[in-house]
């Protein structure tokens, strides 16, 4: 098939860019139904407007064409195995899986066995806009848990179009599903581009009892990774082949209780789900004190290629139960798993204010007493309060923060500098004291003595107890 180009007459320009314009896309979301009445009052619009220009029946054609795929609901066949520019084949659920798919599933885990065991399903469909194209080539899913496979380019020098901002999924009525959006650190960016195409794959737990239907819209705003690039919305249809769900979460049940100093966790299961293993850990009822942070807990596996901790990537908090998240997307069902921890931190329960003389530079009264007042200094034109809290362990830090405002000794209040361009806040480390330390800074004058500053946040106990437990073998 002969590629279609984008310069077309006036008139099609005209009706392509009124139609299809992003953010009435956006915001109307209009039914199938919909779309296909206004494609059609467009084209008969069109006619009237230009009766004195004849076009021939190749170019209003040709505009069809255009029209069926650049709109974010009309969508082109994968081009993964061809050029795109033809869109001639249609690709079946037994279409080959592209390479870039087999690349970044890897060797081993619960992606490459669902790949193995042929529950791929071919999407093949393209949203087009202003030269922005994206791809969703394939995915995975048990209707809980999604992975989706995805291309995205520009036709402008072959630009990278990163990773989508606000992605969203919907369904058939455009009402927008409940999920959750893996995203692996440090970088956003992990899929492949080869230049002239970016490959990459989302990942998406659908929350509650949310499942995914049999027909969803994948949505989201692209743009070409320039800081002033224009941000584009596009939509795709996909649909969910029934007969090709695959097996994306596992679960083993444990009972292993952890005391620290009296307060409790029990380790209730690990849950493997697409690149990740949750840790679920549940908090004794009967603790005296609550429980707000798990200090440097580590999970171990070996397997046949290395020995390896795995990196801590996700927290969810429910009440009562946690779970820890770990990037683990080559782990294969049975191999060892190892939890390591240290200890535990508690939720700050006192007074949660801090009075401060800063003509003496003191403390008047503080939560208790662990916090200092290294210095109450003038800097860049601002006073400079400088709180610290002396380290209890190299792998914790003490921190506190105070509230937007705060009182002088008179009852007026007063507002923390915010010019929209210095950073008036911080934490530090200062090794060389052995302490951890927050600054703030107020506007430099005369205030009536002492300040009260209100506090967001404050340490609170660090509770320990070395321990490594086998969770799997």
């Amino acid at each position: 098939m002969q590629e279609v180009s984008f310069t077309l007459v006036d008139e099609q320009e005209r009706m392509l860019k009124q139609y299809y314009e992003p953010a009435a896309i956006a915001e109307r979301r209009v039914s199938e139904q919909r779309l296909d009445a206004a494609l059609r009052n467009g084209l008969i619009q069109g006619k009237k407007a230009r009766k004195q220009r004849q076009l021939s029946k190749v170019a209003f054609a040709s505009a069809a064409a255009i029209l069926l795929l650049a709109g974010a609901a009309v969508y082109a066949p994968d081009s993964l195995f061809g050029d795109r520019s033809g869109a001639g084949a249609v690709h079946t659920a037994n279409s080959r899986i592209p390479a870039y798919v087999n690349q970044l599933a890897g060797d081993k885990g619960l992606l490459r066995e669902a790949l193995d065991q042929g529950k791929y399903q071919s999407v093949g469909k393209t949203a087009a806009y202003e030269g922005y194209l994206v791809t969703v080539d394939g995915i995975l899913t048990d209707r809980k848990h999604l992975v989706l496979f995805y291309t995205s380019k520009s036709e402008y020098g072959g630009r990278i179009i990163p990773d989508p901002d606000g992605t969203g999924l919907f369904d058939a009525s455009y009402d927008k599903l409940k999920f959750k959006r893996f995203i692996h650190e440090p970088s956003k960016l992990n899929g492949i581009y080869d230049g002239k195409e970016y490959h990459d794959i989302l990942v998406y737990d659908l929350s509650g009892s949310e499942k995914l239907p049999d027909e969803f819209y994948f949505a989201g705003k692209w743009y070409n990774g320039e800081s002033t690039g224009d941000r584009k919305f596009l939509e795709v249809k996909v649909p969910v082949d029934t007969n090709r769900l695959a097996e994306l979460e596992r679960r083993v049940n444990l009972d292993k209780t952890l005391d620290f100093e009296g307060q409790k966790l029990k380790v209730t299961s690990v849950v493997q789900v697409p690149q990740r293993l949750y840790v679920n850990v549940a908090l004794d009822p009967s603790n005296t004190k609550q429980i707000s942070a798990l200090s440097d807990w580590s999970l171990y596996t070996k397997n046949d290629a290395k020995d390896q901790f795995l990196n801590l990537e996700d927290l969810n908090l429910e009440e009562g139960e946690w779970g820890i998240g770990y990037y683990a997307p080559d782990y294969v069902q049975g191999d060892l798993l190892e939890l390591h921890g240290n200890m535990v931190e508690t939720k700050f329960e006192g007074s949660m204010k801090l009075v401060v003389d800063t003509k003496k530079k003191k403390i008047v009264s503080a939560p208790d007493g662990r916090i200092q007042l290294p210095s109450v200094n003038e800097e860049n034109g601002y006073l400079r309060i400088t709180s610290a809290f002396q380290r209890m362990d190299p792998l914790v830090n003490q921190n506190m923060r105070v509230e937007h405002t705060f009182t002088d000794g008179k009852g007026m209040k007063h507002t923390l500098p915010d010019d929209g361009q210095s950073i008036h806040e911080g934490w530090r480390s200062n090794g060389a004291m052995g302490r951890d330390e927050y600054y703030f800074d107020i506007e430099n004058r005369s205030y009536p003595q002492p300040l009260t500053f209100e506090l967001t946040e404050y340490p609170g106990e660090i509770l320990k107890n070395p321990f490594s437990i086998t969770l799997q073998k």
